[in-house]
């Protein structure tokens, strides 16, 4: 019996690797006869080098109390903010997601659907920590290579490690797009009516250049299990509730609140709850202005119904953004339909 239970796992190993294979054999065919945008495996050294754009990478310094992380932006847009960028949008995504990526450039990052992004009002980038994947790396040159709209760090991936890459964010905005007056931090399982959340950047009562606005939480407790992903010692914060934080899955940080953000960090321990830590934790001891988005953003899909689809009294949509687009087809669908709405 333990014999043909280890021939049929051994059987089905190989049939997944024969279908993988498979089903990226083309892939596999095109990116093989080009060289990588950078080194495989222990490539990724502590030296300066050359970045895509032929200028020397200079390290970065994430500093908290506890934790020092020192960081390099691999690779970094050849198309720079210029002096008329309001909006620098940066992406979270992960090496892997290419079909997301090609679904948000061909919906609401499309320069063909935004005159905002044609006009490079706003600058959209994807950010990504590096891989030691050499199929990913040769995908991920071509990418690159192709659409010119990516951030490549040398920071490791991982969920516990958010705080860094948000930290990363903030860094490229002071150092490549500082004189833009807004950094949108997004997820890349979003759909966004572009248009809609430009509009937003000129309403005082939405955004500003020393606040952060997003959905708001409030009078939210610290998980106390050892076990839970988002656990937290009260040797880390031991009050009953959080300080009140912006949803992490999108949330605008006005210009002057930046630098004072990442100078702040360096007196606090690192956590792992990336947007209770940046917005709620940092954002308090600064006294940073919160604005609640609540009424114009959804965090779920099934909230893109009709009776939520509905028009302000200026005639504009109200809704220019929704959570949790689980796939290439549903950012195209929820993006379709947040362009759908008609108002009089």
């Amino acid at each position: 019996m333990n014999l043909c239970r280890k021939l049929w796992k051994y059987l089905l190993g190989l049939i997944i690797l024969y279908v993988t294979v498979f089903l990226n054999l083309d892939r596999i065919r095109s990116y093989s006869t080009d060289a990588p945008i950078f080194e495989v495996t222990n490539s990724f050294s502590s030296k300066s080098h050359l970045s895509k754009d032929g200028s020397t990478n200079q390290f970065y310094h994430a500093q908290f109390k506890d934790q020092n992380h020192t960081y390099q932006f691999i690779t970094v847009p050849k198309k720079q903010c210029s002096n008329n960028t309001k909006l620098q949008i940066t992406i979270l995504s992960t090496a892997g997601n290419f079909d997301i990526r090609q679904a948000i450039r061909e919906t609401w990052a499309n320069p063909n659907n935004s005159e905002h992004v044609a006009n490079n009002d706003v600058r959209i980038s994807f950010i990504i920590s590096k891989t030691s994947n050499e199929f990913l790396n040769f995908a991920l040159q071509k990418e690159i290579e192709k659409f010119d709209d990516m951030i490549v760090t040398d920071l490791y991936e991982s969920y516990e490690l958010l705080i860094l890459k948000v930290h990363a964010i903030l860094s490229y905005k002071q150092s490549h797009c500082q004189l833009a007056d807004f950094q949108l931090k997004i997820d890349d399982d979003m759909a966004v009516d572009m248009d809609g959340l430009y509009r937003s950047l000129e309403d005082k009562k939405q955004a500003s250049i020393n606040g952060i606005s997003g959905i708001i939480w409030k009078n939210s407790p610290p998980v106390r299990e050892k076990k839970h992903r988002w656990y937290v010692p009260k040797t880390l914060y031991s009050e009953k509730f959080f300080p009140p934080y912006i949803d992490g899955p999108i949330y605008l940080i006005g210009k002057n609140a930046v630098p004072r953000m990442l100078e702040e960090a360096k007196n606090y321990n690192q956590w792992i709850i990336e947007d209770v830590f940046w917005t709620g934790v940092i954002g308090k001891a600064l006294k940073i202005k919160q604005i609640n988005w609540a009424n114009h953003l959804l965090r779920y899909v099934i909230e893109l119904i009709p009776s939520r689809l509905k028009c302000s009294k200026g005639g504009v949509p109200l809704i220019y953004a929704v959570h949790n687009m689980k796939g290439p087809q549903m950012i195209h669908d929820g993006y379709q339909k947040l362009k759908g709405v008609k108002c009089k």
